[in-house]
C-alpha cells in the first residue's frame, strides 16, 4: 500500500507534465483570461457589457453556442475592471498566475492526504486539467472555492463557508447548489452569511456594470438554456447520439432538478450529498468545455476531509479506498448543530 501512495500520485502529476508540455506547444496564452480582460475593458470604456462596440478587444463568438462576447455573469466583467489598467497586458497574466496556484495547490493539498484517491482523480481528469490550467478560466478558482468551503463547513468556519460559496455563485451562478445544501443540512448561519454577501456582491457588481447589464445576462441565460447548450452539456452529448434537440435541451434542467432533489434525499449523508451536489453543478450546467469537468475533483473533498458521524462510511460512499489519515472534525458549536462533538482521534 506504501509503494501505490507513492507511485500513483507520482504518476498522475508525471501524465499531467506530460500532457502539459504538448499542449503548452501553441504557446502561453491563456485565452479565458483575455476574454474575461476584454469584459473589464468595455466597461472601463463604458461600451455594453455583452456586445462588441467599434474599439473593443476582438473576441471569439462561435453562434449558436454563444453569439455574445462573454457568457459569465457581470462579477467577473467587474472584478477585471482593475486589472484590465494593468499596463502592457499583464493583467490576464497574473489572473493565470493565481489561477494556476489555485488548482496545483488545491490538488496537491487534497493528494497529500488522500494520495491514492486524488491521484487517481487526476489520472482520469488529465486532460481536462491540463485544458484547464492552459486557459485561466475562472473554474481553477471554483475548485480551490468548493474544496475550500467544504474544508471550512468541516472546521465549524460556517460563515465564512457561506460567504465564499456566495462569492462562487456571483462568478458562475452553478454554485447556487450548495446553498440548496446548506438549507438541507440546516446550517443557517453559513445560509444566513452566503444571503448578505451574495447582496454585497450583487450591489458591488450593479455598481461596476449597471442594472442594464444584469438584465441583459437574463436573456442570455435563456438562449444558452436553448439553442446555445454546448456540445460537451448533456444536451450536447444527447443530441450526438440523436435525441431530438427539443428533448435534449432539457436535459440539464432534468439533471438540476434531479439533483436538487437528490442532495434532499441524501441529507443524512452530508458529504455524499454535497458531492452530488457539485456533479449537479456541472450536468445541470447547459454550457460545459471540457475544463469544466475538473470540478470533479472538489467533488472528493468530502472523502478528503470527512464530516459524516460514520466517516469510514461516507468515503468509500465517495470512492475512498482504505482508512482515513489524520483528524476528523466533527461539526463544532458554531454550526447550528446543537452544540460541539468531539473530535475523533487520528488513525
Amino acid at each position: 500500500m506504501r509503494i501505490l501512495r507513492i507511485a500513483i500520485p507520482g504518476l498522475a502529476i508525471g501524465v499531467v507534465v506530460a500532457i502539459q508540455t504538448v499542449y503548452f506547444n501553441r504557446g502561453f496564452v491563456p485565452g479565458d483570461a483575455f476574454t474575461y480582460l476584454a469584459a473589464g475593458e468595455r466597461l472601463n470604456a463604458g461600451h455594453l457589457l455583452y456586445a462588441l462596440s467599434p474599439g473593443d478587444r476582438p473576441v471569439d463568438l462561435h453562434p449558436p453556442f454563444w453569439t455574445v462576447p462573454l457568457l459569465s455573469p457581470p462579477p467577473i466583467a467587474v472584478l477585471f475592471r482593475p486589472i484590465a489598467l494593468i499596463p502592457n497586458d499583464l493583467g490576464p497574466y497574473i489572473w493565470w498566475a493565481v489561477c494556476i496556484a489555485s488548482i496545483v495547490g488545491t490538488t496537491l493539498v487534497m493528494m497529500r492526504r488522500r494520495p491514492i484517491l486524488i491521484g487517481l482523480a487526476v489520472l482520469v481528469l488529465s486532460v481536462p486539467l491540463v485544458y484547464e490550467i492552459g486557459v485561466g478560466n475562472l473554474n481553477s478558482l471554483l475548485i480551490a472555492g468548493i474544496a475550500g468551503a467544504w474544508y471550512l463547513l468541516v472546521r465549524g468556519r460556517d460563515v465564512a463557508a457561506g460567504a465564499v460559496i456566495a462569492g462562487m455563485t456571483a462568478l458562475k451562478l452553478t454554485p447556487v447548489v450548495l446553498a440548496w445544501w446548506l438549507i438541507t443540512q440546516r446550517r443557517w448561519s453559513a445560509f444566513r452569511a452566503f444571503v448578505v454577501a451574495g447582496v454585497v456582491f450583487a450591489v458591488i457588481s450593479v455598481i461596476g456594470a449597471g442594472l442594464s447589464a444584469h438584465l441583459e445576462y437574463l436573456g442570455i441565460v435563456r438562449q444558452t438554456s436553448t439553442v446555445g447548450t454546448s456540445s460537451l452539456s448533456l444536451a450536447g452529448m444527447a443530441r450526438y447520439i440523436g435525441v431530438d434537440a427539443t428533448i435534449a435541451n432539457l436535459l440539464p434542467t432534468v439533471a438540476l432538478v434531479a439533483g436538487f432533489a437528490a442532495i434532499w434525499v441524501l441529507r443524512a449523508r452530508p458529504g455524499l450529498a454535497y458531492s452530488v451536489g457539485v456533479v449537479t453543478m456541472l450536468f445541470g450546467s447547459p454550457v460545459v468545455n471540457i475544463n469544466w469537468f475538473t470540478v470533479l475533483l472538489a467533488a472528493l473533498a468530502p472523502a478528503v476531509w470527512p464530516l459524516d458521524p460514520d466517516p469510514e462510511a461516507e468515503v468509500a460512499a465517495i470512492g475512498g479506498t482504505g482508512a482515513h489519515e489524520g483528524s476528523i472534525t466533527r461539526p463544532g458549536p458554531d454550526t447550528d448543530h446543537g452544540g460541539p462533538a468531539p473530535s475523533v482521534p487520528p488513525r
